[in-house]
Protein backbone atom coordinates (compact mmCIF):
# COMPACT_ATOMS: atom_id res chain seq x y z
CA UNK A 1 0.00 0.00 0.00
CA UNK A 2 2.55 2.23 0.45
CA UNK A 3 3.74 1.83 -2.94
CA UNK A 4 0.43 3.47 -3.99
CA UNK A 5 1.45 7.20 -2.43
CA UNK A 6 4.88 7.46 -3.81
CA UNK A 7 3.74 5.93 -7.62
CA UNK A 8 3.58 9.08 -9.30
CA UNK A 9 6.40 10.86 -8.44
CA UNK A 10 8.56 7.81 -8.99
CA UNK A 11 6.66 7.00 -12.67
CA UNK A 12 7.59 10.71 -13.05
CA UNK A 13 11.08 10.01 -13.26
CA UNK A 14 11.21 7.95 -15.82
CA UNK A 15 12.85 4.73 -16.23
CA UNK A 16 15.06 4.67 -13.24
CA UNK A 17 11.99 5.40 -11.15
CA UNK A 18 10.18 2.83 -12.99
CA UNK A 19 12.79 0.12 -11.68
CA UNK A 20 12.63 1.86 -7.85
CA UNK A 21 8.92 1.19 -8.65
CA UNK A 22 8.82 -2.37 -9.28
CA UNK A 23 11.28 -3.20 -6.34
CA UNK A 24 9.43 -1.22 -3.96
CA UNK A 25 6.57 -3.70 -4.60
CA UNK A 26 8.15 -6.74 -4.92
CA UNK A 27 9.60 -5.48 -1.26
CA UNK A 28 6.15 -4.87 -0.06
CA UNK A 29 4.42 -8.15 -1.53
CA UNK A 30 7.13 -10.40 -0.08
CA UNK A 31 7.09 -8.57 3.35
CA UNK A 32 3.08 -9.18 3.18
CA UNK A 33 4.09 -12.86 2.19
CA UNK A 34 6.80 -13.28 5.62
CA UNK A 35 3.92 -11.92 7.78
CA UNK A 36 1.38 -14.31 6.70
CA UNK A 37 3.90 -17.21 7.13
CA UNK A 38 4.95 -16.20 10.58
CA UNK A 39 1.48 -15.90 11.41
CA UNK A 40 0.31 -19.36 10.03
CA UNK A 41 3.54 -20.79 11.99
CA UNK A 42 2.63 -19.26 14.99
CA UNK A 43 -1.05 -20.34 14.89
CA UNK A 44 0.36 -23.53 14.66
CA UNK A 45 2.79 -23.73 17.44
CA UNK A 46 -0.20 -22.04 19.73
CA UNK A 47 -2.92 -24.07 18.47
CA UNK A 48 -2.40 -27.91 19.85
CA UNK A 49 -3.62 -31.03 18.31
CA UNK A 50 -4.22 -32.76 21.88
CA UNK A 51 -7.76 -33.38 23.00
CA UNK A 52 -8.66 -31.00 25.76
CA UNK A 53 -9.11 -31.62 29.10
CA UNK A 54 -12.64 -31.44 30.92
CA UNK A 55 -11.23 -28.17 32.67
CA UNK A 56 -10.91 -26.57 29.38
CA UNK A 57 -14.79 -25.21 28.21
CA UNK A 58 -16.80 -27.91 29.65
CA UNK A 59 -20.43 -27.03 28.94
CA UNK A 60 -22.72 -27.34 32.26
CA UNK A 61 -24.53 -30.75 32.58
CA UNK A 62 -27.74 -30.97 30.79
CA UNK A 63 -26.76 -28.60 28.40
CA UNK A 64 -27.88 -29.25 24.38
CA UNK A 65 -25.92 -29.13 22.25
CA UNK A 66 -27.80 -31.34 19.53
CA UNK A 67 -30.16 -34.24 19.33
CA UNK A 68 -29.37 -37.82 20.26
CA UNK A 69 -30.44 -40.42 17.67
CA UNK A 70 -32.32 -43.75 18.79
CA UNK A 71 -29.94 -45.91 18.74
CA UNK A 72 -28.71 -47.98 21.83
CA UNK A 73 -25.78 -46.53 24.40
CA UNK A 74 -22.47 -48.42 24.80
CA UNK A 75 -22.13 -48.39 28.27
CA UNK A 76 -18.76 -47.52 30.23
CA UNK A 77 -18.02 -48.55 33.53
CA UNK A 78 -17.95 -46.35 37.15
CA UNK A 79 -14.45 -48.07 37.68
CA UNK A 80 -12.18 -47.59 34.35
CA UNK A 81 -9.89 -50.48 35.66
CA UNK A 82 -12.72 -52.62 34.41
CA UNK A 83 -12.38 -51.73 30.80
CA UNK A 84 -8.60 -53.94 31.49
CA UNK A 85 -10.81 -56.88 31.77
CA UNK A 86 -12.73 -55.69 28.20
CA UNK A 87 -9.73 -56.38 26.30
CA UNK A 88 -8.56 -52.52 26.59
CA UNK A 89 -4.70 -51.01 27.39
CA UNK A 90 -4.14 -48.04 29.48
CA UNK A 91 -2.46 -45.83 27.40
CA UNK A 92 -2.25 -42.84 29.95
CA UNK A 93 -0.08 -40.12 29.92
CA UNK A 94 1.89 -39.74 33.03
CA UNK A 95 1.19 -36.09 33.72
CA UNK A 96 -2.70 -36.62 32.22
CA UNK A 97 -3.05 -39.22 35.17
CA UNK A 98 -1.50 -37.22 38.01
CA UNK A 99 -5.18 -34.90 36.82
CA UNK A 100 -7.31 -37.49 37.18
CA UNK A 101 -7.64 -38.28 33.00
CA UNK A 102 -6.92 -41.89 32.39
CA UNK A 103 -7.21 -42.44 28.23
CA UNK A 104 -7.55 -46.62 27.10
CA UNK A 105 -7.42 -47.91 23.47
CA UNK A 106 -8.62 -51.31 22.21
CA UNK A 107 -5.95 -52.85 20.48
CA UNK A 108 -8.74 -55.45 18.24
CA UNK A 109 -11.10 -52.56 17.46
CA UNK A 110 -9.29 -49.52 17.83
CA UNK A 111 -12.15 -47.59 20.01
CA UNK A 112 -10.54 -45.43 22.18
CA UNK A 113 -11.57 -43.73 25.50
CA UNK A 114 -10.95 -41.22 27.79
CA UNK A 115 -12.07 -41.00 31.67
CA UNK A 116 -12.29 -37.67 33.71
CA UNK A 117 -12.24 -38.18 37.42
CA UNK A 118 -14.46 -36.16 38.88
CA UNK A 119 -13.22 -32.86 40.84
CA UNK A 120 -14.73 -32.32 44.53
CA UNK A 121 -16.63 -29.41 44.49
CA UNK A 122 -16.42 -28.51 41.07
CA UNK A 123 -19.62 -27.58 39.35
CA UNK A 124 -20.82 -29.29 36.18
CA UNK A 125 -19.12 -32.27 34.13
CA UNK A 126 -15.54 -30.54 35.91
CA UNK A 127 -17.36 -32.25 39.28
CA UNK A 128 -18.28 -35.48 37.94
CA UNK A 129 -16.83 -38.72 37.01
CA UNK A 130 -17.27 -39.35 32.86
CA UNK A 131 -15.71 -40.72 29.51
CA UNK A 132 -14.70 -39.11 26.35
CA UNK A 133 -15.06 -41.18 23.24
CA UNK A 134 -12.71 -40.43 19.52
CA UNK A 135 -13.85 -40.65 17.08
CA UNK A 136 -11.54 -42.68 14.85
CA UNK A 137 -12.67 -41.22 11.67
CA UNK A 138 -12.87 -37.52 12.32
CA UNK A 139 -12.04 -34.33 10.23
CA UNK A 140 -11.89 -32.04 12.48
CA UNK A 141 -13.03 -30.47 16.13
CA UNK A 142 -16.53 -30.57 15.06
CA UNK A 143 -16.33 -34.26 14.90
CA UNK A 144 -13.58 -35.49 17.24
CA UNK A 145 -15.68 -37.52 19.72
CA UNK A 146 -18.43 -40.18 19.60
CA UNK A 147 -21.78 -39.58 21.52
CA UNK A 148 -22.95 -42.38 23.44
CA UNK A 149 -25.07 -43.43 20.25
CA UNK A 150 -21.81 -43.67 18.54
CA UNK A 151 -22.67 -40.47 16.44
CA UNK A 152 -19.83 -37.99 16.13
CA UNK A 153 -20.25 -34.88 18.18
CA UNK A 154 -17.98 -31.66 18.49
CA UNK A 155 -15.16 -31.76 21.24
CA UNK A 156 -16.27 -30.43 24.40
CA UNK A 157 -20.10 -30.96 23.14
CA UNK A 158 -22.26 -32.30 26.19
CA UNK A 159 -23.15 -34.93 24.24
CA UNK A 160 -19.22 -35.83 23.90
CA UNK A 161 -19.72 -36.23 28.06
CA UNK A 162 -20.98 -39.75 28.53
CA UNK A 163 -21.75 -41.09 32.43
CA UNK A 164 -20.92 -44.04 33.65
CA UNK A 165 -23.32 -47.12 33.87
Amino acid sequence: MAAVGVAPPLIALGPAGWVALGVLGIVSVGVTAVSIYNASKEADETLSNEEPGCTENCPEKGEKDSDLTGEKPKDYPKNPDNLLDDGYEETTHPEAGKHGVRRFKNPKTGDEVEFHKGKTGASGWEGEDHWHRFNPNKSGKEDAMLDENGQPVRKGSNPSHLEPK
